[in-house]
């Protein structure tokens, strides 16, 4: 698998947003907060991802984006872990602080992992 990340890996679709925060189990381990659902690997190839970052937790919108885009690029590089799965992942950032990749990167692997671990 390639370490790429395009437009088909993200969810856009408001239907899968809502029945992902519906009816999606937890994982907590800081600083995210992550739901996920199993899904048929006919209707979905791979597994796609949804990253929230709260306004309301980090105000300014350049931390915001710097947020996303580690969560994102810790999931690029490690998604290969999830190599037979197929999930609809949403990471929710829920914490006021900005923590460094590397802290992010291992919270990221962490979930990987355990997702890969239900999956078995």
């Amino acid at each position: 698998m390639r370490n790429t990340f395009n437009k088909k890996e993200s969810i856009t679709e408001k239907k899968i947003i809502k029945k992902l925060f519906s009816d999606g189990k937890n994982i907590n381990i800081l600083p995210l907060h992550v739901k996920h659902l199993t899904v048929n690997k006919e209707s979905y190839s791979s597994s796609r991802i949804l990253i929230v970052v709260s306004k309301n937790n980090v105000k300014s919108s350049v931390k915001r984006n710097l947020i996303k885009r580690r969560i994102r690029e810790s999931y690029r590089l490690n998604k290969n872990i999830l190599r037979n799965s197929s999930f609809l992942i949403a990471f929710v950032y829920n914490s006021d602080k900005v923590f460094d990749y590397s802290k992010v990167q291992e919270s990221v692997i962490k979930v990987l992992n355990k997702l890969k671990k239900l999956d078995d």
